[in-house]
C-alpha cells in the first residue's frame, strides 16, 4: 500500500465515519451486556420503574420529571422491563457522545483532537464506569449539558435563527433534567457574555426566541408540578448538608475539602492520564494560538467564539458560584457524582490546551491505546462482577435473585394485583416482573400510583 493510501485510511479512521463506528460498537456492546448479565434492575432504576407507572407533573421532590416521562413513554412503546430501562440509558449516553463530538468538530480542525476529546469522558470513572451501573437523571443532565454547549457554540458561530431555537430547546430540557443544571446554564451563558462577539449574539432580539422556547418547556412543570421553594429548600438542606449543625469555620473547611476531593475523584483517572501524556499542555505559559484551518468557532476575536477562553470563564464562574454556596449558603458537603455539570466539558478545554501547546503522533497513539485499554477493562470487570459477585461488588444489586423469587410467586398463581413493598429494590423489581400490577413502595410515600384499570387485573 502506498503512503497516500495509508494516509487516506488513517483519515477515514479519524473522521466522522470512524467515530460513528466506534461509538456504535461501544454502545451496542454495553447494551447487550446489560441485557445478558442480569434480569434484575439496581440502584436508581428501581425508582424510575416505580414512578413510571403513570404520567404526573411531579414524582420526586429531589428531581424534575422529564426522565420519568421519557421512561414512561418507552414502557408504553416497548413494555415494562430491563430492555426499556437499558434503552433509555444508552440512548442518552449515545446522544451525549454525539454532541461532544459535534462540539469538538466546531472547535478543532484536527480530526484526531475531535475524536479524542469526544471520547475522553470514558476515562472519567464516574462516566466510563458509573454510566453502566447507575445513571438515570444524571444521564439526562449530561446530555443536556453537552447539547447546550454545542447549541451555544453553533449559535455564536452561525447566528442562525434555528441556532437560537436549538439553544432554547437545550435549556428547557436541561432545566427539567436535574436542578444542578441551572448552575451549568448560568455559568455558560455568563462566560459567553464576558466576550465581546458572543455578547452581541446573546443580546440580539432573537435571543427572546430561545428564552421563550425554554420557558414554554419548563413553565408547565413550574405551574403544576413544582412543589414550591419550601420543598426545594428541604431537599437542599438534606442533600448538601446546609448548615450541618457545625460552627461556620468548620463547615466552610468541610465544604472546601469535600469539594476539592469531589473534583479530583470525578476527573480520575482522566487527569492523571492527560498530564502524563500531554505534559506541555499543563504549563502555565501555554498561550491560545490559532492553527491554520481551525474552525472559525475557535478563532480568538473572530465572528465565533474562542472556545478555550469561553471554557476558562465558565469554570471560573461555575466554581465561584459553588464557593458562594459554601461561604454564604452553608454547603458543607460535595460528592464526585455531583460534578457532571461543572466538569463534563473539561476534556474539551484540555484538548484546546493540547492544540495550543502542540502534540506528536506518539502522544496520540499512547492516549488512544489508554482509552481502548480502559474500555476493555470496564467490559472485563462488568462480566467478572456478574459472574463472581462479592468481593468484586459491594451490595451486588444485580445479583439479587428477584427473577427466581418472582417466578416462584407467579407459579403459585399470582398474575396481577396491587403489590406493597417496604424496600424500593423489591418494589422496582416486582414492577418489572409483574408489569400489569400496581406497585406501591413505602420508600416513596409521596408517590401513590393510580389504581390499575379493571381489565389489567383480570
Amino acid at each position: 500500500m502506498t503512503a497516500t493510501g495509508r494516509r487516506g485510511e488513517a483519515a477515514a479512521l479519524w473522521g466522522p465515519g470512524g467515530f460513528v463506528a466506534l461509538l456504535a460498537g461501544y454502545v451496542a456492546l454495553h447494551f447487550v451486556l446489560r441485557l445478558a448479565l442480569s434480569e434484575t434492575i439496581g440502584t436508581d432504576y428501581v425508582a424510575e420503574a416505580i414512578f413510571a407507572q403513570s404520567l404526573e407533573w411531579s414524582y420526586y421532590p429531589r428531581q424534575p420529571p422529564l426522565y420519568t416521562w421519557l421512561q414512561w413513554a418507552l414502557f408504553q412503546a416497548f413494555g415494562v422491563g430491563v430492555f426499556s430501562i437499558a434503552l433509555m440509558k444508552y440512548a442518552l449516553l449515545t446522544l451525549t457522545y454525539v454532541f461532544l463530538y459535534l462540539s469538538a468538530r466546531r472547535i478543532f480542525a484536527d480530526p484526531r483532537l475531535q475524536m479524542l476529546s469526544a471520547f475522553s469522558p470514558l476515562l472519567i470513572y464516574a462516566v466510563g464506569w458509573g454510566a453502566h451501573v447507575g445513571f438515570t437523571n444524571t444521564a439526562l443532565l449530561a446530555f443536556a449539558c453537552v447539547a447546550t454547549f454545542y447549541a451555544l457554540v453553533r449559535l455564536l458561530e452561525t447566528g442562525a435563527t434555528a441556532a437560537y431555537l436549538g439553544l432554547g430547546a437545550a435549556l428547557g430540557v436541561g432545566l427539567l433534567s436535574k436542578y444542578g443544571y441551572a448552575v451549568f446554564a448560568i455559568s455558560l451563558l455568563a462566560a459567553a457574555l464576558a466576550q465581546e462577539g458572543p455578547r452581541r449574539r446573546l443580546l440580539e432580539r432573537r435571543m427572546l426566541l430561545a428564552v421563550g422556547l425554554a420557558a414554554a418547556i419548563v413553565l408547565p412543570y413550574l405551574a403544576w408540578g413544582f412543589e414550591g421553594t419550601g420543598a426545594f429548600e428541604t431537599v437542599f438542606r438534606q442533600t448538601m448538608k446546609e448548615g450541618g449543625g457545625v460552627p461556620y469555620v468548620e463547615g466552610v473547611a468541610s465544604g472546601l475539602a469535600t469539594l476539592l476531593k469531589a473534583v479530583v475523584m470525578f476527573l480520575s483517572p482522566l487527569w492523571l492520564v492527560l498530564f502524563l501524556i500531554f505534559p506541555r499542555a499543563i504549563m502555565p505559559g501555554v498561550s491560545a494560538t490559532q492553527a491554520a484551518g481551525t474552525p472559525q468557532s475557535a478563532a480568538p476575536g473572530g465572528a465565533g467564539v474562542d472556545a478555550r477562553r469561553l471554557l476558562e470563564h465558565f469554570f471560573l464562574i461555575a466554581f465561584a458560584i459553588v464557593l458562594l454556596g459554601v461561604l454564604g449558603a452553608g454547603i458543607t458537603y460535595f460528592t464526585s457524582r455531583w460534578m457532571h455539570p461543572l466538569l463534563l466539558l473539561f476534556p474539551i478545554y484540555f484538548f484546546c490546551r493540547v492544540r495550543d501547546s502542540g502534540f506528536g503522533r506518539g502522544q496520540v497513539r499512547r492516549y488512544s491505546v489508554t482509552l481502548l485499554a480502559f474500555v476493555a477493562l470496564v467490559v472485563v470487570f462488568r462480566v467478572a462482577q456478574a459472574a463472581i459477585g462479592p468481593p468484586l461488588c459491594n451490595k451486588c444489586r444485580l445479583a439479587m435473585p428477584y427473577p427466581v423469587l418472582t417466578q416462584q410467586i407467579a407459579d403459585r398463581g399470582f398474575a396481577t394485583g396491587t403489590i406493597v413493598a417496604a424496600d424500593e429494590h423489591i418494589a422496582g423489581n416486582f414492577r418489572v416482573r409483574f408489569p400489569g400490577s400496581r406497585v406501591v413502595s413505602v420508600t416513596y410515600p409521596f408517590y401513590i400510583p393510580p389504581p390499575r384499570p379493571a381489565r389489567a387485573a383480570e
